[in-house]
């Protein structure tokens, strides 16, 4: 079933471009444009730009552009129609796809969407209402957190009775075959719920779909943490815990606290500090820093005070450094408590806001850790400890924070600066390859024609290619994909539609596709527009001219040496013709 053209713009007009590009990555705006990290590849610098007006989407790293459908389709794997229909959801506007066969997939990722959500709402109001879950609500109490917490979080329980997920779920009408599909039961047992006797916290996507589950047992046997297994809708090493609800305050504070675990983040969010993350039990992966990236400039370093949570700092700056996102830490020397959570369960709202206020940067917290250790003191044992330090300093991307590390680390040792610089110079550290994982679009390279840049003129308001049209025809055209967008963009014209969503969707040619987004995006010919134009024209007309008068003038040579007297004569005329035009056009250029 085709999808009527009218809903396509009936969305295009409704849906927020911005909005729906910045659940993705933060935007600065750049005169009529903005700006951010790519959501599509890693990168330091951002090339990744947003033209509202135009409703387009471009980044100069790797070549992706295009509208709001082919942004959406990119970030979530989606088709064409997938993407409509998910548009049209959030846009309010009823679109019936459903004979759609391309749309099973995405039919059934939604559907288990709506399950997901289904059940953190069950598991919620049980541990909220239910004499079921009064030893969670109890445990949650004891711990220190609030209901209003609680609730923004939507903790829930999961009852001890492994059977009763899906007696419930069947009386609610979900099928058997999308249970199995959901990863809320074992694949031993499909009957036998997955989390058993747990709370649980339900993990959201950055547009706060529940896309999994996080579990922690009251009792028995089991891992005290249990996550949802990996599908297609979540990829552990690619969410963090707690972004969703902590997402507008990292963009607004251009900062992050990276923390440990579940508690720790929900601690701190009742502690005020509503800039909170956490990995989902697992060591911080650089598909999570690079999340951060987007949207912050710093992270705070916030984990437990054991040798186990000092070493997965030391890996977490060392990420935070490769991304150019500085980081800090938070050091609990001073305190009692071994991380965020237990300060809230002590009732020490006010400490934990404080230290998270003042954190030190990670350097500093590095050489205090060092400092502690045996050997430090004599000069041999010193230069140990600094050679520890050596795989953060090559992890720096700035020579300037190199240089500045190194300084600062032989001051703090007594040491020569010279002597530490040779030595992390011997160690092969700095010279040693960096990973390269930035994706790279290999396209046919674009020759900057006339025509081209003539047509992307005219792309940009129908009243340009009226102009242009009435004055020059595609007979004035030598480059193949010069002479394609203006076909295109006379068969727009004459259907009486005119966008530029609609002309970048009929262009075949990819590399040419990438060229003219790019161009669109860069505001590159937005001044000035009237006198590119005529300069375009102009150059086209005199060049076919030219190339008419030199087919003549060979014509005329051919004539001469046959002694053809008739055709030479109407040879001549058409040169003088020729040459009169040219004259004219040499005029109008000085004029």
């Amino acid at each position: 079933m085709a999808i009527p053209e009218t809903i396509i713009q009936q969305i295009t007009a409704k849906v927020d471009f911005l909005e729906l590009v910045g659940q993705y990555t933060s935007l600065q705006r750049v005169g009529d444009r903005y700006r951010g990290l790519c959501p599509f590849h890693q990168e330091k610098t951002p090339s990744f730009y947003v033209q509202p007006d135009k409703r387009l989407f471009y980044c100069f790293g790797c070549g992706k552009g295009g509208n709001l459908f082919q942004f959406l389709m990119e970030m979530e794997h989606l088709t064409f129609p997938e993407a409509v229909r998910r548009l049209a959801e959030k846009a309010g506007i009823q679109v019936d796809l459903y004979d759609e066969q391309s749309l099973e997939k995405g039919r059934r990722q939604d559907a288990i969407l709506q399950l997901l959500k289904r059940v953190a709402g069950s598991f919620h109001y049980i541990l909220m209402y239910s004499p079921q879950g009064i030893p969670a609500r109890t445990y949650l109490r004891k711990r220190g957190l609030e209901d209003s917490i609680i609730s923004k979080f939507q903790l829930g329980y999961a009852p001890a009775d492994p059977y009763w997920l899906k007696k419930f779920l069947e009386k609610k009408n979900f099928s058997r075959e999308l249970l199995l599909e959901s990863g809320l039961f074992t694949h031993r047992s499909p009957d036998r719920a997955f989390f058993v006797h747990r709370i649980m916290f339900p993990i959201y996507s950055s547009q706060g779909d529940v896309v999994a589950f996080g579990g922690r047992k009251l009792s028995g046997e089991g891992p005290k943490y249990l996550n949802s297994a990996e599908s297609a809708l979540f990829k552990k090493g690619e969410f963090l815990y707690g972004f969703y609800q902590a997402r507008e305050e990292i963009r607004r504070t251009r900062t992050a606290v990276l923390v440990e675990g579940y508690m720790d983040v929900i601690a701190l969010h009742q502690a005020g500090v509503e800039v909170s993350v956490a990995p989902l039990g697992t060591a911080l992966t650089p598909a999570q820093v690079r999340l951060l990236k987007r949207f912050a400039d710093r992270v705070i370093l916030f984990f437990d005070k054991d040798e186990a949570g000092l070493q997965a700092m030391r890996k977490a700056a060392i990420l935070c450094e490769q991304e150019e996102l500085e980081p800090f830490a938070v050091s609990l020397e001073e305190f009692p408590y071994k991380d965020p959570a237990d300060f809230i369960q002590n009732g020490q709202k006010g400490e934990l806001q404080k230290i998270v206020k003042y954190p030190i940067p990670i350097l500093e917290f590095l050489l205090k850790k060092t400092s502690l250790k045996k050997d430090t003191g004599t000069h041999q044992g010193n230069l140990l400890k600094v050679e520890d330090l050596f795989p953060y300093i090559e992890s720096m991307v700035s020579e300037v924070r190199r240089e500045a590390a190194i300084a600062q680390i032989a001051d703090f040792f007594e040491l020569d600066r010279d002597s530490i610089r040779k030595d992390f110079q011997r160690k092969k550290w700095i010279n040693a390859p960096r990973k390269v994982s930035q994706e790279e679009r290999k396209t046919e390279s674009i020759q900057r024609t006339p025509e081209i840049i003539l047509m992307i003129l005219a792309m940009e308001s129908r009243k340009n290619f009226e102009d242009i049209r009435s004055r020059i025809a595609l007979d004035d055209f030598e480059d193949p994909r010069g002479r394609e967008l203006y076909i295109t963009l006379e068969e727009l014209y004459r259907e009486e539609e005119w966008s530029i969503d609609r002309i970048c969707q009929r262009i075949s040619d990819e590399a040419l596709k990438d060229f003219v987004l790019s161009k669109l995006i860069s505001s590159e010919f937005k001044m000035n527009q009237e006198r590119l134009i005529n300069d375009s024209v102009m150059f086209l007309k005199r060049r076919n001219l030219e190339r008419q008068r030199q087919q003549v003038l060979k014509a005329i040579q051919r004539c001469e040496r046959t002694n053809q007297a008739e055709e030479l004569s109407q040879l001549l005329e058409k040169k003088m013709y020729l040459d009169g035009e040219l004259e004219k056009l040499r005029a109008v250029e000085n004029e």
